[in-house]
């Protein structure tokens, strides 16, 4: 291997990294880990240099991520270099442990030991142990951690087979016209005038829900408001658009509970996916490539779980039936109702969205009935638990 390669560290350990590729039953996190191990050897063992250790971790992982990944799905959509390299940078940090990793990097520099040692807290034989302890210390939380995939963002291959199902192609949009129209005002009033699909803050949509909260406000007062948007996180959620909200409920295997990291990641593979995925749908004159913003509200009804007066649905569907022609506008209100988990206080219910109850005459006794029989529901839908909370009329 030495008279192939020379003394060029660099294809030795490319060599090495691509045989770790093609090992079929390792998993993307495995072969992360060795690709971590193999750099951090040659840092800690002064082979290389800690700079050039990062670099050749960098440019290995890039590729491996981005252009030689067994996604292929994820290939063939992200095409768009900044997006790449928003991926790349975003699973790095967040899903692969890279801050813990630099840390043990810092630890085991000869620059860092040489620092420590002219402190002068310990002999510096010593205190070179001690550093290179705690940089093995760190470097074995990072792959530890990794292991765990507490956050794991899903495939491409797993969002278009599981998810995104049929496909656009095969999507008959024009039955659910007169129902998106309903969840569109209800949850994000500019999604279809937009522009442009992913936008990760919409001020119009800012403007709308702040004028709700004002309006119950002067309706209900204070306390009463604050009892309908006293869930802080669920308040947040309704800031969000419709897309971040399907993006986060749709593309993560693992790590819905870590709040701040679900958001960046919402933020960013909001743009990510959907612009990607538009993008290829047009690029090979996809059958309702036009019409993607309505495949999208589509898709959101049949992933995204609803909360109707204490019974929680796992999504939309399972509370309007499987068949459209059984569903009812006063049933999706209801449904709509129930997606940012505010309590169903008459207000709530007949009051905030009263424009849309009369412009499309919704039938308010059934209303009425069916939030009374969902509230005294004495069983749990799938796997969720039945909320406290009920208002009979």
């Amino acid at each position: 291997m030495n008279g192939l390669f020379g003394d060029n560290i660099f294809f030795l350990f490319l060599f090495a990294c691509i045989t770790i590729m093609n090992y079929s039953r390792m998993s993307e996190t495995q072969k992360m880990i060795l690709f971590y191990l193999m750099t951090f050897g040659l840092a800690i063992l002064k082979i290389i240099s800690i700079n050039e250790s990062l670099l050749f971790l960098f440019i290995v992982s890039f590729l491996y991520l981005e252009f030689l990944t067994e996604d292929s799905e994820k290939i063939k959509f992200i095409t768009k270099l900044r997006y790449k390299l928003l991926d790349f940078f975003f699973l790095m940090v967040f899903q692969y442990q890279f801050i813990l990793l630099l840390i043990s990097f810092v630890f085991a520099s000869t620059r860092f030991q040489t620092y420590i040692s002219y402190m002068n807290f310990f002999p510096s034989n010593l205190s070179n142990s001690l550093v290179q302890l705690l940089s093995i210390i760190f470097f074995f939380i990072a792959i530890f951690r990794m292991s765990q995939e507490k956050f794991k963002i899903k495939s491409f291959h797993a969002l278009l087979t599981e998810v995104f199902i049929p496909p656009i192609n095969e999507s008959d949009l024009d039955p659910y016209e007169k129902y998106f129209e309903i969840l569109v005002r209800m949850e994000d009033k500019t999604y279809l005038s937009r522009k442009k699909i992913g936008h990760a803050i919409s001020f119009e949509l800012l403007s709308s829900k702040t004028k709700n909260f004002w309006k119950s406000i002067r309706s209900v007062g204070f306390k009463g408001t604050l009892k309908i948007y006293g869930n802080i996180p669920q308040f947040f959620r309704g800031y969000s658009t419709l897309e971040m909200q399907l993006v986060r409920s749709v593309a993560l295997d693992s790590g819905y509970n870590q709040t701040l990291t679900k958001k960046v990641f919402e933020i960013l593979y909001t743009i990510i996916i959907f612009n990607s995925m538009k993008e290829y749908y047009n690029r090979n004159d996809y059958v309702n490539s036009d019409r993607f913003k309505e495949y999208l509200l589509s898709v959101y009804v049949y992933n995204i779980r609803t909360n109707i007066n204490g019974t929680v649905f796992s999504n939309m569907i399972k509370y309007l039936g499987n068949d459209i022609n059984d569903w009812s506008q006063e049933k999706f209100y209801l449904a709509c109702l129930g997606l940012p988990y505010q309590e169903f206080s008459p207000y709530y219910i007949l009051e905030l969205y009263k424009d849309i109850i009369d412009e499309l005459s919704l039938d308010t006794d059934f209303i009425k009935s069916e939030v009374n029989r969902l509230g005294s529901i004495e069983r749990n839908y799938y796997g969720a638990e039945k909320e406290t909370t009920e208002y009979i009329f």
